[in-house]
């Protein structure tokens, strides 16, 4: 089944988002996406972290095995976008967080996930969760109205209510060591899979539980999606995609050869040709570093001129808000004033304490190691770049001057120049950027080049074949052609959110951090918990804050089934 979908849509579609009317098949095949967060706390200080678990769910709340990539964000009151955050999904799920900073307002603001897919449902397009932010270091608004307020009040027994033996789900036993403990002591936590084999996937929470209360609810007005946009899953990786636009009568225009780079040392480049629709799309799988990235039409300069690109958004907006504001209750000024300290304490150790991010896995350039590497410094260097050509690299050269120069191949299997594709041009990069005009290279200071590679023999790549390619890189690895041009959009690209290995404190050298104090709140969070037929156990430290501390995981089963299963203990001191 999942085959024949695949099928279907890449059989229709060159794009992430298109109007209905150009679908060729029927949308009501395909299988429905929803996504689902779970997150660390709802009620966070400026200076904390928002930590956070996406499910990506089918119909049946299993893994959806579909889109491979989800959105995150935060919006405030105004629907303006506090952070955006791009996730890859691997079985289903992804996960992330956001430092709260210190400019953010005291307020109710909304967490959204979503993938690109999802937002065909007319009723969940995407998932909402509130969170309620409280920056001590900025005065809150004046309230002029009590309906448009959310209450948060001071509660100095909100931990009273739970018991350290209450009973988890009945699927799930959570149960931990002792039921009370001491400063930086050991904890070891036992999760016992009652499920079997369909054990599941879950994220694990141990949080101390805050003398909060909030009365009044926050609205949730999710907006209409549009009846008349049918928005692609991102089956492979995430979708790049547009519209070549005729400058002469506005019209779309078919079979235009487009080319997106993302730079770096390990660039991405990709090529698309528009369908009828003058549509064009790229999928990107690979991960990459690179804020910005570059889309242009693969024409004579001169042609080019007479098209513009039109890049599609995936932003959007939420529709009316709703906005209502906090009212701190006084009470909670001493609270408010302790924790504020201990935030304050715990980010100046930040460096000390923070979480390892893991890299990208390196993207091999397309052409991996074919061809011939010229190393410029190991050769007698050249003032021109034409000149470095003629004395250096052998295996191509510059021809014609001006607008009129050109590059191409010299193929010691066709000298005489006769070879099926000799007479076409070379594909030309530098730094990854496809070079359309050639006194960009020819003028370019030959000392700041790194190195050339030239590949001799015909090479096709995405819809075009060339004689050949000459890959040029540069010292710095900068390269950026004129963005001056309708043909030339520079896109705004940001990467994927990378994955971290948690920090945990380890206290068993008790010496070691004796100097360095420890106001944690947060003792775990583990986003990727997967039960199987075994149980699963773990173990981290306390801190140096006293109070009930509440265990939660939270996930869904491998056949759908939504856990939740909660425990508690003490940390009382030494």
């Amino acid at each position: 089944k999942l085959f024949f979908i695949l099928f279907i849509i890449f059989g229709f579609v060159a794009k992430a988002q298109i109007p209905k009317q150009d679908v060729s098949a029927d949308i009501t095949v395909f299988p429905k996406e929803k996504v689902t967060l779970s997150i660390n706390s709802n009620v966070l200080l400026a200076g904390e972290l928002l930590q956070y678990k996406a499910f990506n769910l089918d119909a049946a709340n299993k893994a959806s095995k579909l889109s491979k990539v989800l959105y995150v964000s935060m919006r405030n009151e105004n629907d303006s976008v506090v952070f955006s955050h791009k996730l890859k999904v691997e079985n289903g799920t992804a996960n992330g967080d956001f430092f709260i900073p210190s400019t953010l307002k005291t307020g109710v603001y909304k967490l959204i996930g979503y993938t690109n897919f999802s937002r065909n449902n007319t009723q969940d397009a995407y998932f909402q969760k509130h969170i309620y932010i409280i920056n001590t270091f900025i005065k809150p608004n004046d309230i002029k109205k009590s309906a448009d307020t959310i209450k948060v009040k001071f509660a100095p027994n909100a931990d009273m209510g739970y018991s350290v033996k209450e009973k988890s789900a009945e699927r799930i036993q959570i149960t931990s060591n002792k039921q009370a403990y001491g400063l930086r002591e050991k904890v070891t936590l036992n999760i016992e899979n009652r499920l079997g084999y369909i054990g599941g996937n879950y994220a694990l929470s141990i949080r101390k539980i805050n003398p909060i209360e909030i009365s009044g609810n926050a609205p949730i007005k999710l907006k209409d999606v549009p009846s008349g946009i049918f928005y692609v899953p991102e089956i492979r990786g995430e979708l790049i995609s547009g519209v070549v636009i005729s400058k002469t009568d506005s019209r779309p225009v078919a079979n235009k050869e487009v080319s997106l780079t993302i730079p770096g040392k390990d660039f991405i480049f990709k090529m698309a040709k528009t369908d009828a629709n003058g549509r064009f799309f790229f999928s990107v799988a690979e991960g990459y570093d690179a804020e910005m990235s570059i889309v242009q039409l693969n024409d004579s300069e001169q042609n080019a001129a007479n098209f513009t690109l039109v890049m599609d958004k995936k932003d959007f907006d939420l529709g009316g808000t709703n906005a209502k504001l906090i009212m701190l209750d006084p009470n909670l000024k001493d609270w408010l004033e302790e924790r504020s300290v201990q935030v304050q304490v715990e980010n100046a150790y930040f460096e000390i304490k923070k979480d390892s991010i893991l890299g990208n896995k390196i993207n091999p350039a397309f052409y991996d190691n074919l061809g011939n590497v010229f190393l410029l410094d190991d050769y007698t260097r050249f003032p021109t770049v034409r000149e470095t050509f003629i004395e250096v690299i052998t295996l191509a050269a510059v021809r014609g001057t001006a607008e009129n120069s050109r590059f191409l191949i010299n193929n010691d299997y066709d000298p005489n120049g006769i070879a099926k594709f000799n007479d076409i041009p070379p594909l030309v990069l530098m730094d990854g950027m496809q070079i359309q005009n050639n006194e960009d290279l020819i003028n370019y200071n030959a000392r700041e080049i790194k190195s050339i590679r030239v590949i001799t023999q015909p090479y096709r790549y995405g819809p075009k074949i060339y004689s050949g390619i000459i890959a040029v890189e540069t010292k710095k690895g900068n390269f950026m052609p004129t963005l001056s041009k309708d043909y030339i959009e520079e896109l705004n690209l940001p990467p994927a959110v990378k994955k971290k290995e948690q920090y945990k404190a380890d206290y068993s050298d008790k010496l070691a951090f004796s100097r360095i104090p420890d106001y944690r709140t947060q003792l775990l969070w583990q986003p990727n918990v997967a039960l199987d037929e075994k149980d699963y156990v773990t173990s981290f430290y306390t801190s140096d804050v006293l109070g009930v501390f509440e265990i939660t995981l939270e996930g869904y089963t491998d056949e759908g089934t939504f856990i939740s299963a909660k425990n508690y203990f003490k940390v009382i001191g030494n």
